[in-house]
């Protein structure tokens, strides 16, 4: 190797020993989850929990976790994170944020104000989960903080357990985005509240988007399955009760195996929406048994289907009421039906759409016991 090109490398080595964006955890104010929240002037309030992992020197390095309530103002989110930044020692850093609530005030409003400054930070956890709290975020992470052991964890694992059991749909911050640039489809979000009874922080089910706004009207937690269901989204478990009369039995509960939609576009006066969903279903709980007949078999294809088809069609007067296309009627429109899509297009286009859904259930299996 000649001189030459040992010098180079010797000069270049310095250079390249170090990051010029290294972000050091021991200089870091851990953000676990955060909430935005409007007050009465128009400005923001972000609140959040901050996780700091102290290492203690006079115990052999043994770790100490201990959580800070921290909250900021601000004309805009960013400025209120900025707010925090200055009242606290370390850097603000949200990138551990599994979770964003979204304050009733704030998600009625134009809640890409709040996302736009989240997409502008590379620290932010594109996989954190959104939810909708009946009243403000502020009291519902003061509530974790005070009460919550694993304070951040719990709402996330909460949410979590609600989506693989098919009772509220899977948005993270990076897949609402193509909803919120998508003029043919909405959303709906985890509802929360806090039960005063219980004192805890629960899911009542999924907050209704129009748009980039809440409607103010939600679905139960049964709507949403249904409704999950007409989407073809739901998970490996969607698990249904349904009252039956008494002499029939009481209640029946039931598990979906599989799901098969057949979605029919027409143009009359309105267009038409003919959605036909057949669910091959597992039968978990029904007392009164006798299974291993056809005749109660076929009873309770035929008295489960009509329940399910007047719910449904309760659910979707109530999406054309808030104007909320979960379903994706439009998506359907542009994508197939381009011509009826160019008659209705706008922002209230639902109410050019009139569902008529039906359900078809089949009893696929009673279980081990007959």
């Amino acid at each position: 190797m000649g001189k030459n090109e040992l010098f180079l490398i010797l000069f270049i080595l310095p250079l390249l020993a170090g990051c010029w964006d290294e972000r050091l955890l021991k200089n870091s104010r851990t953000v676990y989850i955060s909430g935005f929240d409007l007050d009465e002037n128009g400005d923001y309030q972000t609140t959040s929990i901050i996780r700091d992992m102290n290492i203690s020197e006079s115990s052999r390095g043994e770790i100490s976790i201990s959580n800070e309530l921290v909250t900021g103002k601000g004309g805009s989110i960013k400025e209120a994170s900025m707010t925090i930044d200055q009242s606290v020692p370390g850097n603000y850093d949200p990138a551990k944020g599994r979770t964003l609530i979204l304050g009733i005030d704030t998600a009625k409003g134009d809640i890409y104000n709040v996302l736009d400054s989240l997409y502008r930070d590379p620290r932010v956890d594109l996989n954190a989960k959104i939810a909708v709290t009946d009243d403000s975020a502020n009291e519902i992470i003061t509530h974790l903080s005070e009460n919550e052991v694993e304070k951040g964890e719990y709402l996330y694992e909460l949410i979590y357990s609600s989506e693989i059991h098919s009772e509220i749909q899977d948005i993270t911050l990076r897949s609402i985005r193509s909803y919120l640039f998508d003029e043919g489809k909405d959303f709906m979000l985890p509802y929360l509240s806090k039960d005063e009874e219980d004192n805890e922080v629960k899911i009542n089910g999924t907050a209704l988007f129009h748009d980039h706004s809440f409607t103010g009207q939600f679905l139960s937690t049964d709507e949403s399955t249904l409704l999950l269901l007409f989407m073809e989204t739901q998970s490996k478990k969607a698990l249904l009760t349904e009252q039956l009369d008494k002499k029939a039995g009481g209640s029946v509960s039931y598990n979906v195996k599989s799901v098969s939609r057949k979605l029919k576009l027409e143009k009359e006066e309105k267009v038409h929406a003919d959605i036909m969903l057949q669910l091959d279903v597992e039968i978990v709980d029904y007392p009164p048994d006798h299974l291993d007949k056809q005749e109660m078999i076929n009873f309770l294809e035929n008295r489960l289907s009509k329940i399910l088809t007047e719910k449904a069609d309760a659910l979707f007067k109530k999406l054309a009421a808030n104007q909320s296309d979960v379903l994706g009627l439009g998506r359907e429109l542009i994508a197939f039906h381009p011509s009826i899509w160019k008659e209705i297009k706008g922002e209230n286009y639902y109410e050019h759409i009139l569902v008529n859904p039906k359900v078809k259930v089949n009893v696929r299996s009673s279980g081990i016991i007959l």
